[in-house]
């Protein structure tokens, strides 16, 4: 063995595969020291982190893991020498920790999941759900509350029977469609300008002369169809309670429905062909969209998270092929004619996308317990969208599709007789982009109410300084004043005498906007009026102001425009109006609304928002349930 051993102090392995004991040498003693020291640096968890296997901060005296959790914190002291004590027995070790884990609450499964960097699910906390669980309403969360969830009304065997292929769709005139993309780009593009409005006319024209074909154009040009084969103009006429009632959301417009389904199920054929493209994202958004005018909120967000996944992937390749100094066309779907702006026409259309698809993610998530897609996480560089210019809509003169008497006259005439004064093309334009930027704008102050007062559910709003969130609400009501004097006049309808028959679906889409985001800036202290405890005579004065403000936005008589209207907003007005309605019926069992003298002004609106949901639920399930229980209340 000696022989064996080199000059170096080496020795090689015995025949039996175990290693020779080292040698006492000064590298041993060097190892035992490196050893000894990573032990000293090496952190020891708390009790409950290492009974429940996950990081522990080491924070003294509490980790962060015990002090979401509301556990003792306790940390074993540490063994002398760096070794373990030998007269603990593993008996007395599996005694503690069960201990420890009998104490601890169940893990949810997000906490569970946390280790391998999944993507974190939203808790819908500003849903209309949680409003139903305050404990004024007395609510019987087992019988009542978990069919009021839109997940639990969902009926899945439904669900599957509409997403199965088309199958007897009727067959349709290609030389409407550009009739309908007409309607479309007047009456739901405004709403969300996603798309090149001359580009998708010329994608239109090339479909009613050559026939559909199986690419991303013609799934786009479909889309768009059948949207504009939905929409109907908007009335600024008032609804009452009996114009709701006469009537529903099914009666009526039944042809009008069945080709915009028609024109949907022919581009859902081709849906599993469309590649990675920016056409093809623009085809899942849009099919969200069309979803939501048919309140099937579910389907909808599995289209907007499609194209937001897409998107995702669509702008990674995008940045490593400019990374890599690729030359070849990125996505030949949308580059026009003029060859030498394609470029700037392209970045435009992905800032929209982005956008776009952001905000559908975000209202979706507020009322849905789901999860966002990666596209939030991503570092885009452009906080709005570039506004196109006046020449973008040049050349594109619609009006001809109304004064046509061509083989499509049915639908032509049904588009004309509902637009008797055609206004020009260019200031809707002008307006829709108007509208688009300030609804963007809206949208991040809404994300940072929703962190400010829901980031927990409303039980956590009784532990929360009373006097933050008071002087927090009133920065919100400061910062949306200043974004109300920013709008242009043409979509303002704030700040002057308003004539009701003559306000605007320009008008009206910011004021919805603001009026909600102050409902959740209110909804907290109306909570904390209704379930709260005797408080200092000044910090009720404040509850009571702001819980007043929630009761006099419930009562604006600008709710009342617009409720049968079809549009991708018309599912969540239905939740809106479920949420103002038990906000005025707390209001009512706390002796709020008689102190302010509104009671037979509240009982009108009750009215109104019943008849409201009334007139939608032979659509969706969850406002026919979410009926029944206000019905209950009342």
């Amino acid at each position: 063995m000696d022989r064996q051993r080199n000059d170096t102090g080496w020795t090689p392995p015995r025949r039996d595969g175990t290693s020779p004991s080292l040698p006492s040498t000064v590298d041993g003693s060097r190892n035992r020291n490196l050893g000894s020291d990573r032990r000293r640096r090496a952190a020891i968890a708390c009790r409950v982190c290492r009974a429940r296997k996950v990081k522990c901060s080491n924070e003294k005296p509490s980790c962060a893991g015990c002090v979401r959790l509301g556990c003792e914190c306790v940390y074993p002291k540490p063994p002398r020498n760096g070794l373990q004590p030998s007269n603990e027995s593993n008996s007395e070790v599996i005694g503690l920790l069960h201990d420890i884990l009998q104490r601890l609450p169940p893990a949810q499964k997000h906490e569970r999941e946390a280790s391998h960097a999944l993507p974190v699910i939203s808790l819908a906390f500003t849903a209309v759900d949680h409003v139903f669980g305050w404990p004024v309403f007395d609510a019987n969360r087992s019988d009542d509350w978990a069919p009021f969830c839109v997940l639990a009304a969902t009926k899945m065997q439904d669900f599957q029977h509409k997403a199965s292929p088309a199958i007897g769709t009727q067959q349709l005139d290609w030389d409407e469609i550009p009739a309908l993309l007409t309607k479309f780009l007047r009456m739901a593009h405004t709403m969300n300008p996603i798309l090149d409005c001359t580009t998708l006319m010329r994608y239109g024209r090339a479909v009613a002369e050559l026939g559909p074909q199986w690419d991303s154009r013609t799934c786009l040009v479909l889309v768009a169809a059948a949207l504009g084969a939905i929409s109907s103009p908007f009335s600024s006429f008032p609804d009452t309670v009996e114009s709701l009632s006469s009537s529903s959301s099914q009666q009526g417009g039944t042809a009008s429905r069945q080709k915009a389904q028609s024109y949907y199920e022919y581009a859902r054929r081709r849906f599993g062909l469309l590649g990675i493209s920016l056409t093809s994202c623009h085809c899942y958004f849009l099919s969200g969209v069309y979803l939501l005018y048919t309140l099937r909120p579910i389907e909808a967000w599995q289209a907007f998270s499609q194209a937001s996944s897409q998107y995702t992937v669509y702008l990674k390749c995008l940045a490593t092929r400019r990374v890599t100094q690729t030359t070849d066309p990125i996505d030949s779907d949308q580059i026009p004619d003029e060859h030498d702006c394609h470029d700037d026409l392209r970045h435009c259309l992905e800032q929209r996308l982005y956008w776009s698809c952001v905000k559908s993610e975000n209202d979706m998530c507020s009322e849905v317990e789901l999860p966002r897609s990666a596209l939030h996480a991503l570092n885009f560089p452009y906080q709005f969208p570039s506004p196109p210019t006046p020449k973008s809509v040049d050349g594109l003169d619609d009006r001809q599709y109304f004064d046509t008497s061509a083989s499509s006259a049915t639908t032509v005439s049904s588009v004309s007789s509902h637009t008797v004064d055609i206004p020009d093309f260019k200031e809707i334009h002008e307006n829709s982009w108007f509208n688009y930027l300030s609804e963007l704008s809206l949208s991040k102050l809404s994300v940072r109410v929703d962190q400010a007062f829901y980031s927990g559910p409303p039980s956590a709003w009784a532990s929360m300084d009373i006097l933050d969130m008071i002087s927090t609400a009133r920065t919100f009501e400061k910062q949306i004043e200043q974004w109300q004097e920013t709008l242009p006049g043409t979509i303002s309808c704030f700040n002057k005498p308003l004539n009701l028959p003559t306000v605007s679906e320009f008008q009206l889409a910011p004021w919805l906007r603001s009026a909600n985001i102050k409902l959740r800036v209110y909804r907290p202290f109306l909570y904390l009026l209704a379930h709260g405890q005797d408080r200092d005579w000044s910090i009720n004065e404040s509850l009571t102001q702001l819980a007043e403000k929630a009761v006099l936005i419930c009562l604006d008589p600008l709710f009342n425009l617009g409720l049968r209207h079809r549009h991708a907003g018309a599912w969540l007005r239905c939740r809106d109006t479920a949420c103002r309605a038990m906000i005025l019926v707390c209001a009512a069992r706390i002796g709020l609304l008689s102190r302010m003298a509104l009671e037979q002004q509240a009982q009108e609106a009750l009215k109104i928002c019943i008849a409201h949901m009334r007139y939608w639920e032979a659509e969706a399930e969850d406002i026919r349930v979410a009926r029944q229980a206000l019905e209950r209340m009342i």
